[in-house]
């Protein structure tokens, strides 16, 4: 059981296996994304001061922000490949 992908043979095996890293990579940055909110919430503005720069925990979030969002872009990206195979 093997389709077309650009003119090659994909194997039953490689789909399944990229099946399931889709939502790895979906589920997973979606799980790194709330994350990154949470520690978002520690930022010298929520507890009412007026700080300085940005703290630890905030380089942090951005840091989780974005990668999760990668990660379910990359998901989605791979999903879409997928459905072009078929």
């Amino acid at each position: 059981m093997a389709e077309e992908a650009g003119g090659r043979r994909v194997s039953a095996k490689a789909l399944l296996w990229i099946e399931r890293l889709v939502w790895i990579f979906i589920y997973g940055g979606l799980l790194v994304f709330v994350v990154g909110l949470a520690l978002w919430q520690f930022g010298p503005h929520s507890v009412g001061g007026k700080g300085d720069g940005m703290t630890d925990a905030e380089v942090l979030a951005y840091l989780l922000l974005g990668k999760g969002a990668l990660a379910v872009l990359a998901g989605v990206l791979m999903i879409w490949l997928r459905s072009r195979w078929k």
